[in-house]
This record gives structure tokens, C-alpha cells and sequence, in this order.
């Protein structure tokens, strides 16, 4: 699940993270690889498969590089999902100042700031959604992989 959650990250860092529709703008479709954000996921993502194919492929890690392995691929799991929380946080902040910018105010006698501000539309992308997953997948995997392996 760690693996499938790393390869899902990488996936998500380049999808689309957003589509803003408003009027005169027209729709405008943000990727992950738009800003430095998506090339962090990107990163993470591989690092995180990249570790968890390391704790199920071959032969025991020794001591050491089992735990660097472990708190790399749990920290990268997690940075994913606070990345993508964050992201979407932002998202929705961005678009209630949107909204307030355009709402009518005593500027805007004829209301057309306020038909503006309703006619905004911002949609979570399927890469935001990914990434959060895939951290939240890739945390929980991995502390169960651990937990089972001191269990054993």
C-alpha cells in the first residue's frame, strides 16, 4: 500500500491541483508542476516508494537502514499529507477572498460585483485529491508495516 501510495503521489503531483471558472477570466486549470509545491510532492512521492520498496523487497535491512528507512518513508507519507491538507486549505481560503474582493460593496451600486463573486467556481483537481490520499494511505501503511515488524 506504501508503494501503490508513493506511485499515487507522483501521479498526483502532476495532474491537475485546481480549475478556477470566473467571468471575463474564463477557466483556468492549475497542475502540481505549475510551482515548486508540485515538484516537493513529486520528490516525496518517489522517496516514499522508493522506501517502502526498499521494507518489502528482499532480504531483512540491517538495523540501522531499517529505521532510516522507516522514518524516511513515514516522514515523506506525512509531509504528503500535510502538503495536500494544506494545499486544499489554501484553496478554499483563496476562493472566499475571491468572492469577498468581487461581492458588492458600497463601490458597486448596480451589483455587478456581487454577480461576479456568484458566478466564481473553484474545483479541487484530482492531483490535490491524490497527493492527500496518498499521504494519508502511505502514513498509515507504513506505521502498520512497523508495528507489525516489532511484533514479529
Amino acid at each position: 500500500m506504501a508503494l501503490a501510495a508513493g506511485v499515487a503521489a507522483v501521479l498526483g503531483s502532476l495532474l491537475p491541483w485546481a480549475k478556477i471558472s470566473a467571468p471575463i477570466l474564463g477557466t483556468i486549470s492549475v497542475s502540481g508542476n505549475d510551482g515548486a509545491d508540485g515538484w516537493i510532492t513529486l520528490v516525496l512521492g518517489v522517496v516514499l516508494a522508493a522506501s517502502a520498496g526498499l521494507r518489502i523487497r528482499g532480504p531483512q535491512l540491517p538495523g540501522l537502514a531499517s529505521i532510516v528507512t522507516n522514518v524516511v518513508a513515514i516522514g515523506s507519507a506525512l509531509a504528503l499529507l500535510i502538503i495536500g491538507a494544506w494545499k486544499i486549505v489554501d484553496l478554499r481560503s483563496t476562493e472566499n477572498e475571491l468572492r469577498d474582493t468581487l461581492s458588492a460593496g458600497p463601490d458597486d451600486p448596480f451589483g455587478i460585483g456581487s454577480a461576479f463573486s456568484s458566478a466564481v467556481q473553484v474545483h479541487l483537481g484530482a492531483g490535490l485529491t491524490l497527493i492527500t490520499a496518498a499521504g494519508l494511505v502511505g502514513t498509515i501503511a507504513m506505521v502498520l508495516m512497523v508495528l507489525r515488524r516489532k511484533a514479529a
